[in-house]
């Protein structure tokens, strides 16, 4: 559950995406050119974020997660090799343990990734899911596999967006909008992949807006990912993101509403940034 509100921030998005149903665009989803806007990030960039769930006066923390970018190889093709954990802290595994981990493989012009891997142990559920995407044939393979059952299950998904993304990919792509091009209403549309499905998404351009937080005040542009109801989210706009007004476009908050109370993510540290904070006050 935490760790799905920081990827939806994958949209920049996610960590409650498998409970959480996306609500489709108005309109569809371009394909083809699969160039990005801008470059915000390079191998070495590591993120920390602490989450923590809070209703009314209660405030829980409740883990952390990571994020991590490096330069490797895949199939002869130079690859970013993005990895995101999520732990929650040993006090709150009485409540709900969270064990978390996602792998993409991207392209480093075009941010497509090529394989997607994610290794999840929350509660006690445990599964792993892989996603073999042909970008020549716009098909997913997507490998399912139960980990306590051993339940095991293959399924090949048609017709993918040239362009789209997968949980992971989708934070950092959502990082080179040019979100000052935008007006505030103007929502960007992309095509995301999650579990057996093939979801369209907006992210709805806020406007501009000074953030305090425990790092500091920020310029940063504020958007939101449009959701439809679901078990745990409300309905429509349950989620808000705070993005660096900088170069780097770097999520410094992101908040995502419940049917009781709300989650709440923090970046908390930093490194390895492709360009200074200029979007830091104070």
């Amino acid at each position: 559950m935490i760790y799905k509100s920081i990827i939806l921030t994958g949209i920049f998005i996610s960590s409650m995406l498998t409970d959480a149903e996306v609500q489709l665009p108005e309109h569809p989803v371009a394909g083809g050119n699969c160039g990005i806007e801008t470059q915000a990030f390079d191998a070495g960039e590591s993120l920390t974020y602490k989450v923590y769930y809070n209703a009314g006066p209660m405030w829980l923390s409740g883990g952390e997660i990571y994020f991590k970018l490096q330069d490797e190889t895949y199939n002869g093709k130079k690859v970013y090799h993005g990895i995101s954990e999520a732990v929650t802290y040993k006090s709150f595994d009485w409540f709900f343990k969270i064990r978390d981990k996602f792998e993409t493989w991207m392209d480093v012009s075009t941010l497509q990734s090529y394989k997607f891997y994610r290794d999840i142990n929350e509660g006690g559920y445990t599964f792993t899911r892989s996603y073999d995407w042909n970008r020549n044939t716009n098909t997913i393979v997507s490998y399912y596999h139960n980990t306590k059952s051993g339940k095991k299950s293959t399924k090949t998904l048609t017709n993918a967006d040239p362009c789209g993304v997968d949980m992971l990919s989708s934070f950092y792509w959502a990082r080179t909008v040019d979100f000052s091009k935008y007006n505030t209403g103007d929502k960007i549309p992309v095509s995301m992949a999650i579990d057996d499905k093939i979801y369209q998404v907006d992210i709805r351009f806020e406007g501009r807006e000074q953030y305090q937080t425990k790092l500091g005040t920020f310029n940063t542009f504020k958007v939101k990912p449009l959701l439809s109801e679901s078990t745990v989210f409300g309905k429509g706009e349950g989620m808000t993101i705070w993005v660096t007004d900088d170069q780097n476009r770097i999520p410094v908050r992101i908040e995502s509403n419940l049917k009781v109370g709300r989650i709440t993510a923090d970046l908390k540290s930093y490194a390895g940034n492709k360009y200074d904070f200029t979007s830091k006050v104070e």
